[in-house]
């Protein structure tokens, strides 16, 4: 069985490690609401222990997950290097990691870098911070270069030049230095993930 093992890193950021896979197989009925969409994800993703396991040591609790499949998309981001406007295996950068979960998840067609998205958002502030909302950073010089999603208790998942794919939390300096402010797609997720019962090795993993 694939599970992600999370560790603490230089400069207090969270990375994770691909270990072994989540999906339990012969899952019982789904637990989780259906409702239609254009994502599938496995039954096990609605499991707390299951859960529990993606989300590793971070200090966030299973109850107030809203979208497991962000941990879940953890587990092919992380294998990937980083790569300046990447968003394949090949690598990826932060504003197409975010991308790619917007996509996957909400059903939310983003194009460009953090400096194009962030005019696209209802702006907020850190007190109004949901799972889900993104979270930008002034890295380079007076604009802003650097985005990251926001996971709950100050946590936030993005991809960085140096060690790829972590979760870092805001209060970091370097981060909390950086920090520009955050923002909230206005418009209700195009689809929302359906999850079924996983009957095997083939349905072990996404299916498109």
């Amino acid at each position: 069985m694939f599970i992600l093992v999370c560790t603490l890193t230089l400069g207090g950021a969270w990375r994770f490690e691909v270990n072994a896979h989540p999906a339990r197989q012969g899952q019982p009925e789904d637990t989780c609401l259906i409702r239609p969409c254009l994502v599938y994800w496995p039954d096990s993703l609605c499991q707390p222990d299951v859960l529990r396991r993606l989300i590793g040591d971070l200090p966030i609790e299973t109850d107030n997950v809203r979208s497991p499949e962000i941990y879940w998309m953890l587990q092919k981001w992380v294998q990937y290097p980083y790569h300046y406007a990447g968003r394949t295996e090949k690598g990826i950068d932060c504003s197409g990691l975010v991308c790619e979960i917007q996509k996957t998840i909400y059903g939310r067609p983003y194009r460009g870098g953090s400096s194009d998205i962030f005019p696209k958002l209802k702006q907020i502030s850190r007190e109004e911070l949901l799972e889900g909302d993104m979270v930008f950073f002034k890295i380079r010089r007076n604009k802003i270069s650097h985005v990251g999603l926001y996971l709950g208790s100050n946590k936030f998942l993005h991809a960085t030049t140096k060690a790829g794919v972590i979760i870092s939390d805001l209060d970091e300096p370097y981060y909390r230095k950086r920090y520009f402010g955050a923002g909230r797609d206005p418009h209700p997720p195009r689809y929302t993930p359906v999850y079924l019962p996983n009957p095997g090795p083939k349905r072990s993993g996404l299916v498109p």
